[in-house]
């Protein structure tokens, strides 16, 4: 049901019942009134997905983003680990898309993602193996915070300064790095706390 949709079609389509079975799954992680923002990245652009609480509208409503992993990834990182100026760059861009889709966000609402490119970012972040794996340890699923994804990026960003030197235990990958990237841009911009990490299905994100 929440499998990352094809970058051509931006597809599936998320239906009311695909958003009320989302909210079951959450349980109180989320309240009737509070509504769903969902963040899904492709490799030529991105999708949000807004459904609003008790009292809104439920039917899934997207919005779009020109920028995507292959933007970054293969065009602004050159397919290696990001230069500091490469990393300011790439900032630049997912801003530039970013900060006009702010107002869009309902200001009472709770963030996730099924992106496979951002679990990874997560699964990273918190040190644990897969999203479903944690989430079926725990009964809850995984929540990553802003200050995790900041102490990713400081990470990267340290390691820009030299970028052919890997950084501690760092994923030496472009796309996880964009993804880091785009993350990181999103929930400052959005200002957005955390995002909650939803079980993907059996595609992962390539590496490199």
């Amino acid at each position: 049901m929440f499998a990352p949709f094809a970058d051509d079609a931006l597809e599936p389509q998320l239906t009311v019942a695909d958003m009320a079975a989302l909210r079951e799954l959450l349980g109180d992680a989320i309240q009737p009134h509070q509504a769903i923002a969902m963040l899904d990245l492709g490799e030529h652009r991105s999708r949000l997905l807004i459904s609003e609480g008790e009292g809104g509208h439920p039917q899934p409503v997207f919005h779009h983003m020109d920028v995507g992993i292959d933007l970054l990834a293969t065009r602004t990182f050159k397919q290696q680990m990001p230069t500091e100026a490469q990393l300011e760059h790439g900032i630049m861009l997912v801003e530039d898309a970013a900060m006009p889709m702010a107002r869009l966000i309902p200001p009472s609402n709770v963030f996730v993602t099924r992106d496979p490119y951002l679990l990874e970012v997560g699964q990273q972040a918190l040190g644990v193996r897969d999203v479903a794996t944690a989430w079926k340890a725990s009964g809850r699923l995984p929540m990553l915070s802003r200050e995790a994804v900041e102490g990713q990026f400081d990470m990267l960003a340290r390691q820009a300064a030299h970028p052919y030197l890997p950084l501690g235990d760092l994923p030496q990958s472009p796309r996880w790095a964009a993804a880091l990237l785009f993350l990181r841009e999103i929930l400052h911009h959005w200002q957005l706390g955390a995002v909650r990490l939803l079980p993907g299905g059996p595609h992962q994100a390539p590496k490199g």
